[in-house]
């Protein structure tokens, strides 16, 4: 079998993929060939950020983290591994709902490759058929009374089995989902346009104004799932999100709320 060559990223085929309006205020776009994590490079280059918006992007990382400290498996030229760090005009009490945000913006983008396969696992992951192809990780840091945003991505997108033989759980990529392969310049170029936007929208509106599309794409929502929480399980029926992007869900006959990073959950 003939090893693929893929193409490698580059700046300047991502902004000649950008939107017109989007160029006046083009951050700085830094490709690594290997880092440690892309959330790192970008939190670092936050404390002293001149414009609003960096953008970190990745061939390889050695440390690259998923939610509740995991591993992200990271082969080299294979998969995009992206953060966004954002000077926000937030404060951290305008935050919830914000991974939920991003992660209807990164559906929809790759649902256009996808065939409108991809749905989202309350509250950061991208699966298809019970595969993952995406996660987000938000993390926040503290610059001068602002708070410092990363938007970390993770998308398989051309990773082969043996690449993805680490991965605790079952996945896919974006070129089995298309039956394609995919320039990933262009994904990228893809999802910053709406990412942009997003950074306009989100700190005026919140997640309402995303919330009817994250329902539209939502895995869980009408399934039975098991809660693990501080080590005990529950039994509960999952029956939508709050305007804050909690998770709203019927155990017997109680109403809860659930938020995340105290929970995990899975479908039964």
């Amino acid at each position: 079998m003939m090893k693929e060559n893929f193409l490698p990223l580059e700046a300047e085929k991502i902004i000649n993929n950008l939107d017109y309006e989007i160029l006046d205020y083009l951050p700085e776009i830094f490709i690594s060939d290997k880092t440690a994590s892309t959330n790192d490079d970008a939190k670092e280059y936050l404390l002293n950020q001149p414009a609003e918006l960096s953008v970190h992007l990745a061939e390889q990382q050695d440390a690259g983290k998923g939610r509740n400290g995991k591993k992200w498996v990271s082969p080299k030229g294979k998969n995009i591994y992206l953060s966004l760090g954002w000077r926000s005009p937030l404060q951290y009490s305008e935050l919830d709902g914000l991974s939920l945000s991003v992660g209807s913006i990164l559906a929809t983008v790759l649902n256009k490759k996808a065939n409108n396969s991809i749905k989202i696992k309350w509250p950061n992951d991208l699966m298809i058929h019970q595969k993952k192809i995406s996660g987000i990780l938000i993390e926040t840091i503290d610059i001068e009374g602002q708070v410092g945003i990363v938007i970390g991505i993770g998308i398989n997108v051309h990773m082969s089995r043996e690449d993805g033989k680490d991965i605790d759980q079952s996945w896919v990529t974006l070129d089995e989902a298309s039956r394609n392969i995919n320039d990933r310049n262009l994904l990228v170029a893809m999802l910053l346009n709406e990412l942009f936007k997003f950074i306009k929208i989100f700190p005026k509106e919140g997640f309402k104004a995303f919330k009817s599309k994250f329902e539209s794409l939502d895995l869980l929502n009408g399934k039975v799932c098991k809660v693990t929480s501080d080590d005990t399980d529950k039994v509960v029926e999952v029956i939508g999100v709050s305007d804050s992007g909690e998770l709203l869900v019927k155990e017997n006959s109680e109403y809860l709320s659930l938020r995340y990073g105290e929970v995990s959950i899975r479908a039964l």
